[in-house]
């Protein structure tokens, strides 16, 4: 019985590929990649895990189709590499039976709880004619495959030194998105449209409107996060290549003109020095000398001041809202389009369906996650949301009491640090849906979550010290 179930797991991860990247013209090398692929993650699961690493934010895009008017639907080579490593370790699973196929941690009953309504809200809405069942499939797998990676990553990773190894790869692909966001804003040609960008986004000289810079913005809150507290958890060389790498990063980071992003960062500054608890006099000195390097570049500081200001004054700014406190604020189309969606959902949309919600793609494009997580999944969806997040933290809180390896303890700070940046970031984007978020995030926490388990249960690999 589990050959049979190997064998059709296996195959199963072939014909994914093969059916992912269809219309691509090349069937037979396609039907070849896919299996050596297979084969490779079933033999070398750990090794398939490190492509994965690198395919996050260097896989292109193959395109797709649009669903609806507002959407549409966008397959990475990740995406692929994903599921094919997904069934060829849960084919060897199945053959060799040496670990439980779920491994318990935290965050694994609100992880499935959570999934059970986005599939039950869906089809509910489905059913009611709400919901366009095209669209709400290809969306809910993404927020499915986010979590196929956490539980795969927490079943393949075994030991803290991998968690390091892992660790150094993510750095080294930190390294080249912010080579490609460099050369990709001064050679793009767009002038003062300009704004960088992940790899494989846009093309050079393509259309900047198909760019989305907030994501790379939340991907570098992600990096400035374990980054930052290796700032202060960490000595020697380690320390230098964390200084070396944040002042590299941090005006690829501006550039990205995401306001959101900044808003993000802006929040993360202070959860570090609460959380960290050392060398805060010299963060202090750190960002203030960061701040003072703007002058240095005073073209960028200007874009950025407007880019901020135009949110809230000049020309742009030409939608009222009224305040709490009756007096008005105007703000620019974008922002504008974030307190309509908020007042869509809480005033006409969460009333109606409060417990479940519309179901996923139910409420549109929200651009804010406050809006969107309660639009689509409700009252129940929401608490469970938080209630995730919630273990996340305290895994991640967890892993930084109990460990003393400076890499750990930045790994888990890092985490409880960018999460704090993410959660504000969400004000304008949906963070916790962009897959170039997403896919470090869930692969960080499952690293956590593996620690987290090694320091629960100690064993020769549960380091402490």
């Amino acid at each position: 019985m589990p050959i049979i179930v190997a064998l059709i797991l296996l195959g199963t991860a072939v014909g994914a590929g093969m059916l992912a990247s269809a219309g691509a013209g090349y069937p037979a090398a396609l039907l070849v990649v896919a299996l050596l692929m297979g084969l490779f993650a079933f033999f070398s699961p750990k090794l398939s895990l490190v492509l994965l690493v690198f395919s996050m934010l260097l896989s292109p895009e193959l395109g797709g189709g649009a669903v609806d008017p507002g959407r549409s639907v966008v397959v990475r080579y990740d995406d692929i590499l994903l599921v094919i490593i997904f069934l060829s370790w849960s084919a060897k699973t199945a053959l060799f039976k040496t670990r439980p196929f779920i491994t318990s941690t935290p965050v694994q009953t609100p992880i499935m709880l959570y999934t059970a309504v986005c599939v039950l809200s869906t089809a509910l809405g489905i059913l009611r004619g709400d919901v366009d069942a095209r669209a709400s499939f290809f969306y809910l797998l993404k927020y499915i495959e986010y979590f196929l990676l956490y539980f795969m990553t927490v079943n393949i990773v075994e030991s803290e030194e991998e968690v390091r190894k892992y660790m150094r790869y993510g750095l080294i692909v930190a390294v080249a998105v912010t080579a490609y966001a460099y050369y990709y804003y001064y050679a793009s040609g767009a002038g003062p449209m300009a704004r960088a960008t992940a790899p494989f986004e846009v093309p050079l000289n393509g259309d900047l409107n198909e760019s989305e810079p907030a994501s790379l913005g939340g991907y570098y809150l992600v990096i400035f996060g374990v980054v930052m507290a290796m700032l202060t958890q960490t000595g020697g060389y380690v320390f230098l290549l964390a200084v070396g790498m944040l002042v590299f990063m941090f005006p690829a980071f501006l550039l990205t003109f995401s306001r959101s992003s900044y808003i993000g960062f802006s929040f993360m500054v202070p959860a570090l020095f609460l959380l960290s608890g050392r060398r805060r006099l010299f963060l202090a000195g750190f960002l203030a000398a960061g701040m003072a390097g703007m002058a240095f570049f005073p073209g960028m500081y200007r874009r950025v001041e407007d880019r901020i200001t135009m949110t809230y004054k000049g020309d742009a700014a030409v939608q009222t809202f009224r305040t709490g406190v009756g007096g008005t604020v105007r703000l620019e189309d974008s922002a504008a389009s974030r307190v309509h969606s908020v007042r869509k959902v809480f005033l006409y949309k969460l009333p109606e369906r409060p417990i479940l919600g519309w179901g996923v793609t139910g409420v549109g494009l929200c651009d804010t996650q406050y809006a969107l997580v309660p639009g689509e999944t409700g009252i129940l969806g929401s608490a469970l949301f938080i209630w995730m997040l919630l273990r996340l933290f305290h895994t991640a809180r967890t892993v930084f009491l109990r460990y003393g390896a400076p890499l750990t303890r930045s790994l888990a700070l890092g985490f409880m640090v960018f999460l704090t940046g993410l959660l504000f970031q969400s004000l304008g984007v949906n963070s916790f849906v962009i897959v170039r978020i997403m896919e470090p995030f869930w692969f960080i926490a499952a690293l956590l979550g593996v620690l987290y388990l090694k320091a629960e249960k100690p064993g020769p690999d549960a380091s402490r010290t």
